[in-house]
């Protein structure tokens, strides 16, 4: 087992034996997600996407001159969501394409900037290859045509941090808003807003391992302590069994600051994250029992189990 983190100042590799790897020192290294044919992507410096092969080696597969933000692979295509918010396509000779469709949303004029840049905070797929896209702040976009065309679902001001398909349960997608866990059952066409059992609404990232969702709940963007609640997907939004459960099991009582878009992870039925500190934290093979894999890691963007 390893934890793969994606920090301001390269990737690192965290092994369960307790070694620590680093590789693409001095670069800024975003949005590290699975790719084509089993290999792993990211965002490095913003405008370049890099793949990591079978042969342990980083190399560039696409630069655009937009600002790449977050990525998705679906039948080893490669999207990329971007400030401005525009989507690409990375095609075979390394060039990242604009999808027009994308440009031409219904409702795109409500988009607005809060925070950061407006951009595309966060994309997913289903099971049956509907794109998914978290506009920040615009509400999630899904596309059912690979992105030619696209509808708006959830209220652009839910302000969604982090859009995420079950990877095996059909049309199950849940988000992580700052009104609280976002949860649809048809693909991601319609939304329910839950919030049982939170100490606050405000949602920045979101998992899923196995049967139950992870979600990372604060006080508010600039939160100086966050926590993690755990549900079961089948119920929750639904009664009483639906409400969300804290979740500590060696887990400091408050985590440090906010535990980001995508750094919320699971893995071989492990479960990591990091927290606003560069703190890493991982569990057993059973999800259970946290420890700490590292601190003090340059700003973290992404975590993976692998």
């Amino acid at each position: 087992m390893a934890v793969l983190a994606a920090t301001a100042d390269g990737y690192h590799v965290l092994t369960s034996s307790g070694e620590h790897h680093v590789s693409l020192e001095g670069q800024g290294v975003e949005a590290l997600t699975p790719g084509p044919s089993g290999t792993w992507i990211a965002i490095v410096d913003g405008h370049e996407i890099w793949q990591h092969g079978d042969d342990d080696q980083w190399r560039v597969i696409g630069r655009s001159d937009l600002e790449l933000v977050c990525l998705v692979t679906i039948d080893d295509v490669v999207f990329a969501g971007t400030s401005g918010p525009r989507m690409v396509r990375l095609d075979a000779d390394g060039l990242l394409s604009p999808l027009p469709g994308f440009d031409a949303t219904p409702g795109r004029e409500q988009w607005h900037q809060v925070g950061p840049s407006l951009q595309v905070r966060s994309l997913s797929a289903t099971t049956d290859g509907t794109l998914l896209a978290n506009v920040h702040v615009g509400g999630i976009a899904r596309s059912e045509d690979a992105g030619r065309s696209w509808e708006p679902t959830i209220e652009v001001d839910a302000d969604v941090h982090e859009v995420k398909a079950h990877p095996s349960a059909g049309e199950l997608v849940m988000a992580a808003a700052a009104v609280g866990l976002c949860v649809s059952r048809d693909g991601g066409r319609q939304w329910t807003v839950v919030d049982h059992g939170l100490h606050a609404t405000y949602a920045r990232a979101i998992t899923f391992i196995g049967d139950d969702v992870l979600v990372s709940v604060s006080d508010g963007p600039f939160a100086k302590r966050s926590a993690i609640y755990r549900g079961r997907v089948d119920a929750v939004g639904s009664d009483a069994k639906g409400r969300l459960e804290r979740v500590r099991d060696g887990l400091p009582e408050w985590l440090e600051g906010n535990v980001d878009t995508r750094c919320l992870a699971t893995g071989g039925g492990r479960i990591a994250l990091a927290d606003g500190s560069g703190s890493v934290w991982v569990t057993g093979p059973d999800g259970d029992g946290w420890s700490l894999a590292a601190d003090g890691l340059p700003w973290v963007n992404a975590v993976v189990v692998v």
